[in-house]
């Protein structure tokens, strides 16, 4: 959880990576992927799916 509070400073962290559109990333921490997506007019980052990879 703490690499998703980060994403508040640093939306678009090296190591992530677009996924479909480049307001929707995707990232790995660890053994999970996590899905988020990013809403610049209103600085929210929403999580949409965190699950495991393996």
């Amino acid at each position: 959880m703490d690499a998703i509070d980060l994403l508040a400073e640093q939306p678009r962290p090296e190591g992530t990576a677009e996924y479909g559109s480049t307001e929707l990333r995707r990232m790995h921490v660890g053994r999970y992927r996590v899905l988020y997506e990013i809403t610049e007019a209103t600085v929210t980052i929403v999580v949409i799916h965190v699950g495991r990879t393996g």
